[in-house]
This record gives C-alpha cells, sequence and structure tokens, in this order.
C-alpha cells in the first residue's frame, strides 16, 4: 500500500536526518539508532489501521479526503514528536535544538504522505461516484482550488527551505569544529552538495508524484464532465454529472445538473406545449360553411407554440340555415392564454349553438367566464356574427374586440362595424347587445381579425397598418374569400420579411357572391 511505502521512506529520512542534525547520533551504531526510531513509527501506523474506518471510510464522501489528509499528516507529526522524545530520554538528543528538526523531517514526509494519499482518496470517490452514481446537487461549503493550491505550495517551499538551511547550518558548523584546510573545506562542501542532491532529489520525485497524481484526478473529472456535456448536445438528457468534490469542479458539476434538469423540464414544457398545440389547431374548423350566396375562408396563426386567439363557426341543426361566425382574442400568450382560449370556445359554441341571438350567447357564456376567472386579470374579445340563412339576416356582437369591416367594392368603402360592449369576462353583470345586419350584397366582403395583423412589426419597427390591410382588400378584392385571405396574408408577410412574430393573427373572411 502507498502509506506504508511512505512510512518506510519516513523512517529512512529520519534515520539519516538524525545523524545530520545532530552531531551525537553520529557516534551510534546503526542498529540500535533504528530499533528506538522504529517503534514511534510503528505505533503511528497500528493507529491507522484502527482509524481509517471510524474516521475516514465512514465519513461523508465529500469530507472523506479532508480527513484522510488529516489522519496521515497527524499521525506521521506525532511519529516525528514520539522519535525525538525516545530520542531525547533515551540518548539526551538535544529536544530543542535537534529535535525540532527531525520533527521538521516528519512532518516534510507527511505533507507529502497527507496529500498523496488525499489524492488517492478523491480518485477513489470519484470513480465510484462515476460507476455507481452519487451527489448531483452542488456542495454546500466551496474549498476553492487555488486557495488550496497556493496553501499547499507556499507551505511545501517554506518547509523546503526551512530543511535546505538545516543542511547549510550543518556544513557551518562542520566547517567550526575541524582545522580549516583547502582539503577539508573541500570535502565537507562536496559532502554538503550530495546530501543536497540527494534531498532535492527525493523531494523533487515526491512533488513530481503529486502533480501526476493530481493531474489523473483532473483528467477523470474533465472526462466525465466533457462526456457528459457531449450528450447533452446532443439531446440526451438521462445522465447527470456525479459531484465527487467540494471544489469548482464540484460546484461545475452540480450546476450542470441544475441546467440539465432544467432542460429537461424545458423538453418536457415543449413536448406539452407540441402536444396542445397539435389539441389547439384540431380546434379549428377544418372545412368553411356551405352556405349560399356566401364564401367563407379563415386562418390562424400562433406567436407561440400555443395561442390565445381562435376562429370558429357553428352550423345550428334548427331548420333555418343558422350559422354562428367567432374571432375571439384572449389577452396574453402562451399556455395561460390557450387554457382560457379552450375553455371560452367551448361555452361559446354550447351557447352559440343553443341559443338565438348573439347577445343571448354571450351573456350566458359572460357570466360563467367571469366566475372562472376572476382576480385573474385576463379576459377575452370577441366578435360574433349570427348568420341566418332562412331570413336572409344577419346579427352581430363586438365584446370590446377591434371592428368587423365591410368592404363595398360597388362604391369602394370601408364601414366598421363598432360596439360599446365590454370584453368578456370582465364583468359578470354586464349585459350584452346585439346589432342587425342588413344581408351583404353581391361583392361585398366582411373581414373580421385580431390587432395582430394590423399591429405586425416590419424590419424598421413600422407596423402593418389599416391603410396597407385595406390596399390588399381592395386590390383582390374580385376572387372568394381565399383568394382574398391568402393575398391579405402574403401581403402581410412580405411586409414583415421573417421579423418575428409578437402576436397572434386571426383572420376571417365572408364574400357575398352571385
Amino acid at each position: 500500500m502507498r502509506i506504508f511505502a511512505y512510512y518506510i521512506l519516513a523512517f529512512a529520512v529520519s534515520l539519516i536526518y538524525s545523524g545530520q542534525v545532530c552531531p551525537l547520533m553520529d557516534a551510534l551504531p546503526v542498529r540500535e539508532l533504528a530499533g528506538t526510531m522504529f517503534w514511534p513509527l510503528m505505533v503511528a501506523c497500528g493507529i491507522r489501521i484502527f482509524a481509517q474506518k471510524r474516521l475516514v471510510d465512514e465519513a461523508p464522501l465529500l469530507l472523506q479526503p479532508g480527513r484522510q489528509f488529516q489522519l496521515d499528516f497527524g499521525l506521521l507529526l506525532l511519529a516525528g514528536m514520539g522519535m525525538a522524545t525516545q530520542l531525547y530520554f533515551t540518548y539526551g538528543f538535544p529536544l530543542i535544538r535537534s529535535g525540532m528538526k527531525l520533527v521538521l523531517g516528519l512532518v516534510i514526509m507527511g505533507l507529502f504522505a497527507g496529500l498523496d494519499m488525499t489524492l488517492a482518496r478523491e480518485r477513489a470517490i470519484i470513480t465510484k461516484t462515476i460507476r455507481q452514481g452519487g451527489a448531483t446537487r452542488p456542495p454546500r461549503k466551496l474549498s476553492p482550488m487555488p486557495r488550496k493550491f497556493a496553501l499547499i505550495a507556499s507551505l511545501l517551499l517554506i518547509l523546503m527551505t526551512g530543511l535546505l538551511l538545516l543542511l547549510l547550518a550543518r556544513y557551518i558548523h562542520g566547517l567550526q569544529i575541524r582545522e580549516l584546510s583547502p582539503a577539508t573545506i573541500a570535502m565537507l562542501g562536496q559532502n554538503i552538495l550530495l546530501k543536497i542532491a540527494f534531498v532535492m532529489a527525493v523531494l523533487t520525485g515526491l512533488v513530481v508524484n503529486l502533480i501526476l497524481s493530481w493531474a489523473r484526478n483532473l483528467k477523470m473529472l474533465f472526462k466525465n464532465e466533457i462526456r457528459v456535456l457531449e450528450r447533452v448536445s446532443r439531446g440526451e438528457l438521462n445522465e447527470l454529472v456525479p459531484v465527487a468534490t467540494n471544489d469548482e469542479f464540484g460546484y461545475i458539476a452540480g450546476h450542470t445538473n441544475r441546467m440539465i434538469k432544467t432542460l429537461r423540464d424545458g423538453v418536457r414544457m415543449q413536448q406539452g406545449l407540441r402536444i396542445a398545440r397539435e389539441v389547439q389547431r384540431n380546434f379549428l374548423p377544418p372545412h368553411p360553411p356551405q352556405i349560399q350566396g356566401l364564401s367563407c375562408a379563415a386562418t390562424s396563426r400562433s406567436s407561440d407554440e400555443t395561442g390565445g386567439d381562435f376562429y370558429d363557426w357553428v352550423e345550428c341543426e334548427d331548420g333555418c340555415g343558422r350559422t354562428v361566425f367567432m374571432v375571439g382574442d384572449v389577452v396574453g400568450h402562451g399556455i395561460g392564454a390557450a387554457l382560457l382560449m379552450a375553455s371560452a370556445r367551448a361555452m361559446l359554441r354550447q351557447s352559440g349553438g343553443t341559443l338565438h341571438g348573439p347577445a343571448n350567447a354571450v351573456n350566458a357564456v359572460n357570466r360563467s367566464l367571469s366566475r372562472d376567472i376572476r382576480d385573474s386579470g385576463r379576459f377575452l374579445t370577441l366578435f360574433m356574427l349570427e348568420v341566418e340563412q332562412a331570413h336572409q339576416s344577419m346579427r352581430w356582437i363586438n365584446a370590446g374586440h377591434p371592428p368587423a369591416q365591410i368592404y363595398d367594392s360597388e362604391h369602394d368603402t370601408f364601414t366598421q362595424l363598432t360596439g360599446k360592449d365590454i370584453p368578456v369576462g370582465v364583468d359578470r353583470e354586464w349585459t350584452y347587445g346585439e346589432m342587425n345586419l342588413e344581408w351583404l350584397r353581391t361583392g361585398q366582403i366582411l373581414i373580421a381579425g385580431t390587432d395582430g395583423i394590423w399591429e405586425a412589426p416590419g424590419p424598421d419597427g413600422s407596423r402593418f397598418g389599416q391603410e396597407r390591410f385595406q390596399k390588399a382588400v381592395r386590390t383582390n378584392a374580385k376572387g372568394d374569400a381565399q383568394v382574398i385571405l391568402k393575398a391579405i396574408m402574403d401581403t402581410l408577410d412580405r411586409f414583415t420579411k421573417n421579423t418575428p412574430q409578437d402576436d397572434d393573427i386571426t383572420l376571417l373572411v365572408i364574400k357575398a357572391e352571385a
């Protein structure tokens, strides 16, 4: 095991180092000195075997690397203090001057051992979390990597500098106690250079080992993060990044997981919106009603996946050839407006098909809808037209909706069907009134739409407006309702030039033909 290699190296270094820091130890037999220094390390090793499981293995995953460092560094520090104490009582080893130097050597070994075992523990956690999964939230407390790196680098630099200074002090002491001659100076200089080279080689090896160990950990973290992000870029959101560290990588992994969960919610929402859009599109009648002397066409475009605009017609089976046309606009966009639109449309179809007269139908719907959407701030603007073929009559109601328009090609005039009623769903007690309309004469065109068409923006920020709209109607007035509808929408598309649509657009065209 790696830790036992460090204990063996610590034993060898302390054995050599004790002789270097205290001349009294040079006279002792190596076997006797080794026996004295062996037991503190054995005790530390035994303590580690029993403490490893309780202090490290049973701790939460993100706390285990820190616990591992504390255990291994602390035990080698205690071993160094034990060695110095035992040498003091056994051989009179100077406790303050030489003992602290020996402890410094063990502190350096403990630091390297603790860091190496911490990285090994972190690597085991990374491997385990990748294979078995683990925490997916960002760590509660951040332990920044730059701060840890700066602290460790500074500590190693200080300790290594102190170690080299001790060797130089030993060299200076040798010069003081010996007769100075060129041969003596050369011998001591060569000796100290060899020792410095040996110490630097050992320390360099330990530092390189830490760098390689840390690089392996970073490689594993990067590889796993990149692998999951590549899957996300392909639309695969079924895997999360395990949070294996409490540093920046842990935060990146945790927030990556939050992003993935948000994307999952977005995908589910998009799927739901696509289904809602399909359902909403199915609400629109597939074919225009068959009314003698009238051609009809309508279209609707949503600015979002779902919208609040709608058009509809109900062919009533009451023997009078009664058809009810509706164009509505729910305030707002998105799923909320779509839900209210679906509810209001169902109520209007039911009331319009069973109650005679637009006013009766809208009054009934207003009472129900006002109760359902009270305090929500939402409402519905509506134009409803009832066509009764048997009596050649038309009745209409405008509930806060943009006025419908009638174009008379014979006189080249536009007439607006304005009303004073408020939108549906605002006031439960409001009573709506209907207006009569003469049966359309041949060539007359009735057009009802939502404000999205007139307020559609162009690339320069200008609006489509009534003038362009009426020009498109006038230019294509000889065609049937479908031709006129298509001409208006084509004119609108040329004007907007693919400018993003910011409102729903709905248009109904009814033309009287011979």
